[in-house]
């Protein structure tokens, strides 16, 4: 495996060819290579044979659970962020809170931003999904987790039971956990909440561990994650006024990615504009998909990527002061191209 959307294609290659019975996904968001080597002394860890993988630009939930449910890479699913452009509603959206990015839920079927069947409508085997209760069962997870069981769970040791016993019935199980991302982005990734929370679920999975003769478990993670400061938020709008004038759309992306769509013939003016006056990466999306960031871009990504990206320097983010709701407070953040946050990991425990 060389980047994250080998993970689900070696699932369904292994069992769609019978050379599996019983496969485990854990997907331990935000836990990147980074934090992978903070913690390698853990015993749970020590089982693992790891592999350096690459995650997917940009390094975000959105794209890579949703990489998970489908089978598909974010150049084919086209769900690449947290607010993204929805050409059905011509309007920039929250598809896996199936929100607008104004607030309100959305007027149109959840399976528009679904494409294909779901990664366990095409195998043939029983497979279950274990979501946190916090949010699950969603509008989201009623289109993409069609074709499994979906089992919400209270605790991530509660996950993890329920895991290997879905392995111990045979075919495929996927867990994920949530919380390392919430404390990142709530303490910073140098927390000590950040790291308790990482310990608890590597202590979680150690003793929730079954030998489940035949089956292999892969571990992974979606991103990681980079500190940022919140009185180091770069308004675009304040800091180059025309540009609220040159823009079709609210913004997507999010602060570590701000993707901008302009105004017909006004991409390049917004590029050189905002990189005399801005402390970040600004590029035309166009030269992006040409030097292969997105991978293989389908009519789904195509149709909803922006014109602009900014990528803020290390420790910064970015947006909009008019559209920004609330004060920025995260002390963690990924969407952008530093190796804490684009840099991933598979591990393997293998009981054949």
């Amino acid at each position: 495996m060389r980047s994250f959307p080998d993970v689900p294609a070696t699932v369904e290659r292994l069992l769609a060819g019978g050379e599996r019975e019983r496969v485990g996904v854990v997907l331990l968001d935000a836990f990147g290579r980074r934090f992978l080597e903070r913690h390698a002394d853990h015993p749970f860890l020590r089982r693992l044979t790891v592999t350096e993988i690459a995650t997917q630009f940009p390094p975000t939930t959105t794209a890579h659970v949703t990489t998970m449910h489908t089978g598909r890479p974010v150049g084919e699913h086209g769900l690449y962020e947290w607010n993204i452009y929805e050409p059905a509603l011509d309007a920039v959206v929250i598809p896996i809170l199936h929100a607008g990015s104004a607030g309100g839920a959305l007027p149109i079927d959840p399976a528009t931003f679904i494409d294909g069947p779901t990664l366990y409508e095409r195998l043939d085997v029983p497979s279950t999904v274990l979501h946190p209760s916090s949010f699950s069962p969603s509008t989201y997870d009623g289109v993409f987790t069609v074709g499994s069981r979906l089992r919400p769970y209270a605790t991530f040791r509660d996950g993890v039971d329920g895991l290997f016993d879905a392995l111990e019935r045979g075919g495929y199980a996927y867990l994920y956990w949530d919380r390392i991302d919430l404390m990142g982005h709530l303490h910073g990734p140098a927390s000590p909440e950040f790291d308790a929370a990482a310990i608890a679920a590597l202590d979680a999975l150690e003793a929730g561990l079954r030998e489940v003769p035949g089956a292999l478990l892969l571990v992974t993670a979606d991103h990681g994650q980079v500190a940022v400061d919140p009185a180091r938020v770069d308004y675009l709008d304040e800091l180059w006024p025309p540009l609220t004038g040159l823009l079709a759309q609210r913004p997507a992306g999010s602060s570590r990615d701000v993707f901008l769509h302009t105004q017909p013939g006004a991409a390049s003016d917004v590029v050189a504009g905002l990189s005399e006056r801005v402390d970040a990466d600004v590029r035309l999306v166009a030269d992006m998909v040409a030097d292969g960031l997105f991978g293989d871009v389908g009519p789904r990504l195509r149709e909803r990527l922006a014109d602009v990206c900014v990528l803020p320097a290390a420790g910064r983010t970015a947006w909009l002061r008019r559209y920004a709701g609330k004060p920025q407070s995260f002390l963690g953040h990924h969407g952008g191209l530093h190796r804490d946050e684009v840099d991933t990991w598979v591990g393997a425990l293998d009981y054949s």
